[in-house]
């Protein structure tokens, strides 16, 4: 008996060491992301502002102040369509690449590793590569306009087109982790699933509607969730990029914080962007993983 209950101890620790050993890792991390969170959230209650001293305590005048700036509001609506774009073009090439990858055989590590340049890659080589693509003056995409006979194109310097371009750049920047998330849900599928449908004459269409969407709804999600967060605290692209411009149709959320903090160094506001920055990231993270858990209703 005392055996028995000595293997069933030993078992017991042998499951436990693992969170045993990734336990402190984890509580440093969420120590200093909650300690971050619940001091930005502190700071937007009181009046920090370098030109004036002190650190008064002013209740919800930064929020009334921060929401009833039209700078703000421009923000939260390019924030909003910034996000949207980005995650709708990139949910559909990071599906179509994750099909792509599921499909070959030869080389797949290789290929798999090609699909993460662009996430390693910093944010700020990003830029100046999208900056050589579409300068207006000797882009290389103008170039190539010229040499078709067609006029140059100022991308960077027209409003629409410019944030066209930082959703192109954002959307290249953050599609290869969700390829990535997309392709092990792929690989987690049954292939005899495929085979019978095929067999019953399912057609393409029938199967990806059918069979595989319906069964990857959870990394669906959790791709959604990954993008929409990286899109929403999008900085180190579109600052290098664009700076905000021209006439701030690229100035989201992230780069409107940095400009209200250290720019014009009042740290409660921006405080308030951040956390008007997380509300949004929880609420569309909620939204993704209730739409997208996979539970049949």
């Amino acid at each position: 008996m005392s055996t028995t209950k000595s293997l069933k101890v030993l078992a017991r620790r042998k499951k436990l060491l693992p969170y045993l050993l990734v336990a402190p890792a984890l509580l440093f991390v969420v120590g200093i992301l909650a300690y971050s969170v619940i001091y930005g959230i502190g700071m937007s209650f009181f009046r920090i502002d370098l030109a004036i001293p002190g650190r008064p305590f002013i209740g919800l005048e930064n929020y009334r102040n921060v929401f009833t700036s039209e700078r703000f509001i421009n923000s939260i609506g390019r924030s909003l369509i910034f996000v949207f774009f980005s995650v709708t073009l990139g949910l559909l090439l990071s599906f179509g690449f994750a099909q792509a990858l599921y499909r070959v055989k030869k080389f797949s590590s290789g290929f798999r590793g090609l699909i993460l340049i662009p996430y390693l890659v910093s944010g700020i080589a990003t830029a100046i590569m999208f900056r050589f693509l579409f300068s207006g003056s000797v882009g290389f995409v103008n170039q190539i306009l010229v040499t078709m006979g067609a006029s140059r194109v100022q991308f960077l310097s027209t409003p629409n087109w410019a944030l066209a371009i930082a959703i192109l750049a954002n959307t290249w920047f953050i599609i290869p982790f969700s390829t990535l998330i997309l392709l092990a849900g792929l690989q987690s599928l049954d292939p005899q699933l495929f085979e019978v449908s095929v067999v019953e004459g399912a057609s393409k269409l029938q199967v990806l509607y059918s069979i595989t969407i319906p069964l990857i709804k959870p990394m669906i999600g959790i791709s959604l969730v990954w993008m929409s967060f990286a899109s929403f605290n999008m900085f180190d692209v579109i600052l290098p990029l664009t700076g905000g411009g021209p006439g701030r149709a690229t100035e989201v959320l992230a780069v409107y914080m940095y400009r209200i903090g250290f720019e014009f160094l009042r740290y409660s506001e921006g405080a308030v962007v951040m956390t008007v920055i997380l509300v949004l990231n929880i609420a569309v993270s909620v939204f993704f993983l209730k739409v997208f858990s996979g539970e049949d209703k």
